[in-house]
């Protein structure tokens, strides 16, 4: 199965952006979420953000999901 990379992204933030406990507080409208999306696509800022937060999420939590770091 093939899955293009920038819809998954999109389908994920989406979802995630609609769904997130603390997003839902912004009361963000459709278009705000589709130009929020289309906005950090391709934003290295957002990216180097996501990865801080997905290495310290990993390394603080990684063993709950059999992540074991050196």
């Amino acid at each position: 199965m093939n899955i293009d990379p920038r819809q998954a992204f999109r389908t994920f933030l989406k979802f995630q952006l609609e769904n997130g406990e603390a997003v839902a507080e912004l009361e963000l409208k459709e278009k705000d979420i589709e130009n929020f999306i289309v906005g950090v696509e391709d934003d290295m800022l957002f990216y180097d953000k996501l990865d801080d937060f997905l290495k310290e999420f990993i390394e603080i939590h990684g063993e709950n999901y059999g992540v074991t770091l050196p």
